[in-house]
């Protein structure tokens, strides 16, 4: 056999190890499904009110613990979904915890922004100059302006064109609208999406019918126009070519106006919206609006959080009690801990051990879910289902978390990292099981008492989830048990925030190899056997993953170089390399299928062009499956060389639209 047959054959053979590997997946899912998804039993709350009597338990209480810090983006929707979930409403609760610090970091930037919009306005100073936020804060307050000169009384007859549309609308949500709108259009340079902007409307109004959006929006978009004019009048005159693209844009949306009214209609009530915020920048007025603007656009999430409790409380239907936890910024951070008088780093572990305290005296079990979780209405009566058949199996229960809710926010590389985590939640998670007590931080209920007993979250390790199912196991022998339904969430939406997230999950994940060597925790041999098994899907898989990466592109090169001689291999088998690429593309076309029932659609494509792009970027994979590993080997080289990350990060979140109710 010569050097380039026996290349080949090599090549070959890690091609046909790498399809072995992947079929697996099918094995997993077989597992999965056979165990769990095949068997969950159909459950009422009426079904488990008659059990808890037949064994004589009351109804499980659950708590369910959010931990939330510069979440506003996504925590009303959260809220709004945890409290309609299907358990009796009196058998649990929803604890929102935040932090302080917070809401201490955006009192000091509002105040600057607000320093920046007066030595604008007063000063005469250029527009492009500001920052983004006060940019925005200023359209917000032209916006209101120029809604209360178009709504005018002594302009009704002159004006009163797509206004009686709007006058249907909330004043708050008429409010949004039209500033929304308008910052759209000036970050748009004039020409915006239509579907943007009628999603918009759409997400600010959701009740509205397709028939009223085709009403309202060119309307909104007529008084617009002076908020741009008066914006370039005032600040920015370079931004003219933007507001003619925009007036452009209007009058198609208008049919019954022409370019010509719009611009003299924007031009006079623009003049006079200019004038207005110039007086009102010579009183205290001008401040209180744009505090009023960026509270409504940049709330805090402790604001979001007090709005929708106090939404709750009067609706006119049955809720479970939402809890407002503040973690104050000098909590030192452990369960029971104290405050120290200096601000301490915030991290997931620190807040929930805060939350834990304030736990009601008949919790049985504490739910974990992320702030942008969606999980399954049937959740909660399945764990209490299983609390009162078997109360020592499903002391631990970790259920799949599907992160494809943002898929249409993310780069291409995320969606195929997105799509392969949900399939790998899916199907292999229960086979893992077999092996490792793992623990995530989302979609998890643990045992108060088992809670209480190992001292809740170690605040000090990156990856606290898995640091507290080892210590589980090891303290108190609770292995998790796979629990049968999703929850869905959202995965970073570019490679950067991707990147930040897997390397504190990778460098977490060495932390507590570490410390399993460092605190002898439980005993010996145990301890060692899940070390052992960490390292093995931890440092081993990585690294060879990582190598097994390099592989397609070195047998291109060896091709290119006529290294590699195939005839060596029969022709079947090389036809059967060709169908292993089909075969990977195919499987991630129909991931994307699988779980397109858990998108957020308020973002998805508008047209065949826009779709041929989706499916396009699912041709990445090779690419993508050479940088899924990136993070964790870099961990373990940063580790190494004593850079590794030590701050706790948060993760990104995407805006989405908000929840009808």
């Amino acid at each position: 056999m010569t050097t380039a047959e026996t290349l080949y054959v090599i090549a070959f053979s890690v091609y046909l190890l790498f399809f072995l590997l992947f079929a697996r997946f099918f094995v997993w899912k077989h597992y999965s499904e056979r165990k769990y998804w095949n068997r969950r039993p159909s459950i009422t709350e009426e079904d488990l009110v008659d059990l808890a009597h037949k064994v004589g338990k009351q109804v499980p209480f659950i708590s369910v613990l959010v931990p939330a810090r510069n979440e506003a983006a996504v925590i009303e929707n959260t809220i709004r979904h945890l409290v309609s979930l299907r358990y009796p409403k009196n058998s649990f609760e929803i604890l929102i915890v935040t932090d302080e610090k917070e809401t201490q970091g955006t009192r000091d930037e509002r105040q600057k922004i607000i320093r920046e919009v007066h030595n604008l306005v007063q000063k005469h100073r250029n527009g492009s100059e500001i920052s983004q936020k006060a940019r925005e804060a200023i359209i917000a307050v032209l916006s209101d302006l120029a809604l209360a000169e178009f709504l005018s009384k002594k302009f009704e007859d002159g004006y009163s064109l797509g206004i009686p549309e709007l006058c249907l609308l909330p004043a708050r949500e008429r409010q949004v609208i039209v500033r929304d709108i308008s910052i759209e259009i000036m970050n748009c340079k004039g020409t915006p999406k239509m579907k943007t902007l009628r999603g918009i409307v759409k997400s600010t109004c959701p009740w509205l019918s397709e028939l009223d959006v085709d009403r309202i929006y060119p309307a909104s978009l007529a008084v617009s126009m002076p908020v741009l004019a008066a914006y370039t009048q005032l600040f920015d005159d370079r931004s003219y070519p933007v507001l003619k693209k925009a007036i452009n844009h209007t009058a198609r949306a208008n049919h019954e106006l022409t370019q010509d009214i719009i611009l003299r209609m924007t031009e006079f009530i623009a003049a006079r919206v200019a004038t207005e915020l110039k007086s009102a920048a010579k009183t205290q007025a001008l401040q209180h609006k744009l505090t009023a603007a960026l509270k409504d656009m940049y709330p805090t999430t402790q604001e979001v959080v007090a709005s929708v409790q106090a939404d709750l409380r009067h609706q006119h239907v049955s809720h479970p009690r939402v809890k407002h936890i503040v973690v104050p910024y000098d909590f030192e951070g452990r369960l029971g801990g104290v405050r120290t008088g200096r601000s301490v780093p915030s991290t997931k572990g620190r807040a929930l051990n805060w939350g834990l305290s304030f736990l009601d005296s008949r919790s049985e079990i504490c739910g974990f879910y992320d702030a942008e979780s969606r999980p399954h209405s049937e959740v909660l009566l399945y764990v209490g289902y299983r609390r009162l058949l078997d109360t020592k199996a499903s002391r631990v229960l970790q259920g799949p978390v599907f992160q494809v809710r943002n898929f249409y926010s993310m780069s291409p590389f995320c969606r195929i990292a997105a799509l392969y985590q949900a399939i790998s939640h899916d199907w292999y998670l229960p086979w893992l099981f077999r092996r490792l007590p793992f623990v995530g931080g989302t979609n998890v209920f643990v045992e108060k008492t088992l809670l209480l007993d190992i001292g809740g979250w170690d605040y000090t390790v990156l990856t606290e989830d898995l640091e507290l199912g080892v210590r589980a196991y090891l303290l108190n022998s609770a292995w998790p048990e796979y629990l049968p339904y999703h929850s869905s969430e959202q995965t970073p939406p570019n490679f950067k925030a991707f990147f930040k997230q897997r390397l504190r999950w990778g460098t977490g994940h060495l932390q507590v190899v570490d410390k399993l060597e460092d605190e002898q925790m439980g005993e010996p041999y145990e301890r060692n056997k899940i070390k052992t098994r960490l390292i093995v899907k931890g440092q081993v898989e990585w690294v060879a993953y990582q190598l097994a990466t390099f592989v397609p592109p070195v047998a291109m090169f060896l091709h290119c170089k006529n290294m590699l001689d195939p005839h060596i291999v029969p022709p079947a088998g090389r036809w059967m390399l060709s169908v292993f690429s089909a075969v990977y593309l195919g499987f991630t076309v129909y991931a994307f299928r699988r779980y397109s029932c858990y998108l957020d659609t308020s973002h998805e494509p508008d047209g065949i062009g826009s779709w041929l792009v989706v499916y396009l970027g699912l041709l990445l994979l090779p690419l993508a499956a050479f940088m899924f590993p990136v993070p964790y080997t870099a961990a373990l080289v940063l580790k190494a060389v004593g850079r590794e990350p030590k701050a706790w990060a948060k993760t990104p979140r995407t805006g989405e639209r908000r929840l009808a109710v």
